[in-house]
């Protein structure tokens, strides 16, 4: 019995380790299109009118954001990042495991259609 009890408990915890490994890497490559903002501020200064404020925010400690499809993810980059504002870009990085904020590859000024 206690044989058997040990092989039980050595199994749940093989599963245990491998479970992470199975279900694999819970982070995902993104290409999320908008404008680059400032963490605090938000969607309020995602657009060309907000730069003065998402950059005044920066330098008080707001992180960079991207607001993409009604939702704001934090940026890695915060130099690239401040370099886009007031421009629609598309952000190019991955996504961590929570979908809060993405490790950022690459940031591209999106030419608008006229």
């Amino acid at each position: 019995m206690k044989k058997l009890i040990s092989l039980a408990a050595v199994a749940v915890l093989a599963l245990a380790f491998a479970a992470p490994t199975l279900a694999g890497d819970a982070s995902k490559e993104v290409k999320l299109t908008g404008y680059i903002t400032d963490e605090w501020c938000g969607a309020k200064n995602a657009n060309a009118e907000g730069v003065g404020c998402a950059k005044a925010c920066a330098k008080k400690g707001s992180d960079m954001a991207i607001y993409s499809d009604g939702k704001l993810y934090k940026l890695s980059d915060k130099e690239a990042a401040l370099k886009h504002l007031g421009v629609k870009v598309q952000v190019t990085g991955t996504l961590n495991e929570d979908g809060t904020t993405v490790q950022v590859t690459s940031i591209e000024q999106v030419k608008e259609k006229a």
